[in-house]
């Protein structure tokens, strides 16, 4: 009896707790919580304490938009940036500066065996060592010296990854090297009955078809890296379920690269200045030295394109993680450059100049 009176009875509204305390079976993942920070309708709704009609969060809290991305002070991103300005500087100095001996290498390359007198194994390996290394200086000069060259392959390389762009480069001089070698070779077998200007003429014509290609199709990657944009910005936060991860905005990845690229790298390779490779070559004393220069020329055309791409795809990469939607910015830029140089080599064949 008086234990029943000294036990408080249990109130109606009292619920008793029976067993240790259970915590929500659903909770949203550790790493979802940094990304669920600056969204309150999202924190909201991957709250356990939500209800049917009712939230976590305050309704100021829901109708007050994320606040915008930190960016680092304007002296922060000039000093990540100094360095690469200071690259693209020095490597724009030694492509003026070896564009001026660009036509001295195959005369080096012609008297410097020549100049030399004796006989044996050394005269013959200095011989065949002085024409590699002049066939691949005039390889790398040919290739950097030619602004076709160059802005084809921008709007190919920006956004890619530095092995990425350094493959699309390799693969392009690849196919600049065969055209070249075509060229050659037709040069070697038809001879007189091979009208140069009119080849010059049609292979002008087609390059700058080509470069027209190239920036449309860049124009179209940069539209669609925009539109894609502005649907992801458009999304309602406030209408996804706590079950679905929340993931970054991310652009489209490039159209890959094979032999649309390859085939370019040939129309550019179809042109009169491949003789630049066959006369140096015919003019050396020996068989072995012709075909030490001709090798290396077209392991420097190679070297030098997939090492331009490669700069160029490591700058858009650094780049890309300081100021937003540069890869987009640069795209546009390079597309648009291409455009009008392949316009200007059109135009140029109806009144009687030349880029290149």
């Amino acid at each position: 009896m008086e234990r029943l009176i000294s036990t408080p009875a249990a109130s109606p509204t009292q619920t008793r707790i029976r067993g240790p305390l259970s915590l929500p079976s659903r909770l949203p993942a550790a790493a979802a919580w940094p990304r669920l920070r600056c969204r309150p309708g999202a924190i909201a709704l991957a709250s356990p304490l939500r209800h049917e009609a009712l939230s976590a969060a305050p309704e100021e809290a829901r109708s007050q938009p994320p606040p915008p991305a930190a960016v680092g002070s304007p002296w922060e991103l000039l000093g990540s940036l100094l360095p690469k300005a200071c690259t693209a500087a020095l490597f724009l100095l030694m492509t003026v500066v070896t564009s001026s001996l660009h036509s001295s290498l195959p005369a080096y390359a012609s008297m410097q065996p020549v100049a030399k007198t004796g006989g044996g194994g050394g005269l013959f390996t200095t011989e065949i060592l002085s024409s590699g290394w002049a066939g691949f200086l005039a390889g790398c000069l040919h290739t950097l010296s030619g602004p076709d060259h160059l802005v084809a392959l921008a709007p190919l390389s920006i956004g890619r990854s530095r092995l990425e762009s350094g493959l699309v480069g390799a693969l392009w001089g690849c196919g600049h090297d065969a055209g070249q070698v075509i060229f050659g070779l037709l040069f070697l077998l038809l001879k007189d009955r091979l009208h140069i200007e009119v080849f010059r003429a049609w292979g002008t014509r087609v390059v700058g078809l080509t470069l027209l290609i190239i920036g449309a199709m860049g124009v179209r990657e940069a539209s669609e890296v925009q539109e894609s944009s502005l649907v992801l910005e458009g999304v309602d936060t406030s209408s996804m379920s706590s079950n679905e991860p929340l993931q970054p905005a991310s652009a489209p990845r490039k159209k890959k690269v094979g032999f649309a690229t390859f085939a370019t790298g040939i129309v550019h390779g179809l042109q009169p200045d491949a003789l630049l490779m066959v006369l140096p070559a015919l003019a050396l004393p020996s068989r072995f030295a012709g075909a030490a220069f001709l090798g290396m020329f077209l392991v420097g055309t190679v070297f030098s394109m997939g090492s331009y791409t490669a700069f160029v795809g490591s700058c858009s990469e650094a780049l890309k993680e300081k100021v937003p939607r540069i890869t987009e910015k640069l795209t546009w830029a390079a597309s648009l450059v291409a455009i009008a140089m392949g316009v200007a080599l059109l135009v140029g064949q109806f009144f009687g100049f030349s880029l290149y």
